[in-house]
């Protein structure tokens, strides 16, 4: 699980890459879930034909879940890897709050702390005391959005365990898939206009390596550890992507990282940290 969030970590470069080579925002996310859902669809064509189910059924987990990546590619492609990688993992304390409100359980002081510790990453590194506390852009907006419905995406996943890892990671790429072309599909400058057939066609081989090498793989482990970890644990080993996102944002692209997007990270990364070290259960 945590080899495959650092990896994770990465994925900001082929996914700027694609849009620098002609596939617009919106398209590019698009394409993300489509060649990775098709590689599969055989195999799951195989397994109707068995009997055995196919992953279609989760619908909701799967949108929720896809919903949670479609916003979050958006994001990166939309406003500093930084920022996105900072609002996205709020995801810990987003999951402190449903436990709260939804699973009706005590918020005890350590839940609290880390709560505190979440929105004050938050409002630093988004400039409090420079700016109002809110995000600037549509990246910022759409990162934020992204973490919350992944706490709940993730939360089903953990409820679903009879369903396997097949199921889940198809139902994520066909549902995502959907979200990603109504997302494209709507009238929002940003996520620009489809490709000529011509760009298409010289880009699939690409895509279709990124969607057998990279994107199954990691999204397969990904939903395996959900299936296994509270979702607590598995958003505290998630941030190993933040920490690589960062690095490698700040050291291959040249985006800001100063003393404020120091403080705000850590102070996210210690929300979750303190979220699930502080709850262990005594021996």
């Amino acid at each position: 699980m945590l080899v495959a969030a650092g990896v994770w970590g990465l994925f900001w470069l082929p996914l700027r890459a694609f849009e620098r080579a002609g596939l617009a925002a919106g398209w590019a996310t698009l394409a993300q879930f489509v060649v990775p859902a098709a590689l599969l669809l055989p195999v799951a064509c195989y397994r109707a034909v068995r009997g055995r189910p196919t992953g279609l059924r989760q619908v909701f987990t799967g949108a929720l879940v896809g919903a949670a990546f479609v916003l979050y590619y958006e994001s990166l492609l939309l406003t500093e890897v930084v920022r996105a990688l900072v609002l996205f993992y709020v995801t810990p304390a987003w999951g402190t709050l449903l436990e709260a409100l939804v699973m009706r359980r005590r918020v005890t002081g350590v839940r609290l702390v880390a709560l505190l510790l979440g929105f004050g990453g938050l409002l630093v590194i988004l400039g409090a005391g420079h700016s109002m506390p809110l995000p600037r852009n549509l990246g910022d907006g759409m990162a934020l959005l992204s973490g919350f419905v992944f706490a709940l995406g993730s939360t089903r996943v953990r409820q679903s365990r009879q369903a396997s890892v097949f199921e889940h990671s198809f139902a994520f790429f066909v549902y995502g898939g959907i979200v990603a072309l109504l997302l494209a599909l709507a009238p929002i400058e940003a996520m620009g206009a489809p490709p000529s057939p011509a760009r298409l066609a010289a880009l699939l081989p690409w895509l279709l390596l990124m969607a057998a090498a990279f994107l199954i793989p990691v999204m397969w482990g990904l939903l395996w550890g959900a299936t296994h970890l509270d979702p607590g644990r598995l958003g505290i080993l998630l941030q190993a992507e933040a920490v690589v996102g960062i690095a490698s944002a700040a050291l291959l692209a040249g985006e800001p990282f100063g003393s404020r997007e120091l403080v705000g990270s850590m102070l996210v990364i210690a929300a979750g940290a303190i979220d699930v070290l502080g709850q262990r259960k005594p021996g």
